[in-house]
C-alpha cells in the first residue's frame, strides 16, 4: 500500500539526496563562511565586512564589468555563430542521415583534451602562425601582430568551446516549430523576414535563451582560461581562486556568494521574458 501511494516520489529520492548533498549543503557553506571574519566553525565570528570590503574596493567595478562583459559578450557572440549553424541543420538539410553524421562531426572536438583544443590557438593566432602569415603575405601589415594573449583571444577560444551549447537547444527548439506555420505565412504572401522573425525566430527563443544560460553560466565561473589566454584581465572567477589558493577563504566565499547572486538574477530575468518549458513540452 505504501509502495503504490508513494513508490513514484521514492524514485526521486537518490536524485534529491545527490542536490542536497553535493548543491544545496556546498552553497549554504559558503554563505556561512561568507559572513566569517575567520574561517572556524567553534567560535564563529559572523560579520558583514567582507561584504563591505568587496563594494569599498576600487578594483570591484573592474572586476565585475570585465567578468559579466566578457561572459555576456561571449555568449551573444556564440548565439550569433550558433544560430545560423542551427538553422541550417534545421531547415536545409532534408535528410536525417545527413544531420546525424553532421551532429556527430560537431561532438570530435569534445573527445580531445581541453589543453590540446586551446594549445591549438597558438600555431593559427601566434605571430609566426598561418593568421599574421595570411597579412604578411597580402600585405596588411608588416610586421606580426600581437593576437595571442588578449580579451580577443579569450573570446574566440571561449566562442570555439562553448558553441556547441549554443547551437543544440536552438537546433531542438527549431525542428519542434510546426512546418505549416511558415508555409501558411509564405501562402498568405509574408516578407521572408517577417516570417522569419515573428514564427520562426520568437518561436526558437527558448532554445536561444537556453543556449544563451548554458554559454553565461560556462563561462562566468572560469579562471583557467583567463588565466591563461587574457593576458592579465581580472575577472572574478581568477580573484576568487586566488583568495582561496592563499586560504582567504572568507573573502573567497563573499565574491563567490556575490558572483551566484547576480548570475542568479540574470537568469530570472531571463526565464521570466521567454518560458523555456516550451523546448520540452
Amino acid at each position: 500500500m505504501f509502495i503504490e501511494k508513494y513508490g513514484k516520489y521514492l524514485l526521486l529520492l537518490p536524485g534529491l539526496i545527490i542536490i542536497v548533498f553535493f548543491l544545496i549543503l556546498p552553497l549554504i557553506l559558503i554563505v556561512i563562511v561568507s559572513f566569517m571574519q575567520i574561517f572556524t566553525f567553534r567560535e564563529p565570528t559572523l560579520t558583514l565586512q567582507n561584504y563591505i570590503d568587496f563594494v569599498a574596493s576600487p578594483q570591484t567595478p573592474t572586476i565585475l564589468l570585465n567578468t559579466f562583459g566578457m561572459s555576456i559578450g561571449t555568449a551573444l557572440l556564440t548565439l550569433l555563430a550558433g544560430y545560423p549553424a542551427a538553422y541550417v541543420l534545421a531547415f536545409k538539410i532534408e535528410s536525417i542521415k545527413i544531420r546525424n553524421y553532421i551532429i556527430s562531426l560537431l561532438l570530435v572536438p569534445f573527445f580531445i583534451d581541453w589543453n590540446a583544443r586551446t594549445i591549438a590557438w597558438i600555431p593559427i593566432l601566434g605571430e609566426s602562425g598561418a593568421v599574421n602569415y595570411m597579412l604578411q603575405a597580402l600585405n596588411i601589415v608588416r610586421e606580426p601582430v600581437q593576437l595571442l594573449f588578449s580579451r580577443w583571444t579569450l573570446l574566440i577560444i571561449w566562442l570555439q568551446t562553448n558553441i556547441l551549447f549554443a547551437i543544440f537547444p536552438i537546433y531542438l527548439a527549431l525542428i519542434r516549430i510546426d512546418p505549416d506555420l511558415i508555409n501558411a505565412a509564405r501562402v498568405l504572401k509574408a516578407p521572408p523576414h517577417r516570417v522569419f522573425y515573428n514564427i520562426i525566430f520568437k518561436l526558437s527563443l527558448p532554445g536561444v535563451v537556453v543556449g544563451f544560460t548554458f554559454v553565461f553560466v560556462n563561462t562566468l565561473g572560469d579562471y583557467i582560461t583567463p588565466a591563461l589566454w587574457a593576458g592579465g584581465i581580472q575577472v572574478l572567477g581568477l580573484s576568487i581562486s586566488s583568495f582561496a589558493a592563499n586560504f582567504v577563504w572568507p573573502y573567497a566565499a563573499t565574491q563567490s556568494t556575490i558572483l551566484i547572486l547576480i548570475a542568479l538574477a540574470v537568469l530570472f530575468v531571463l526565464f521570466k521574458i521567454v518560458d523555456i518549458k516550451k523546448l520540452v513540452e
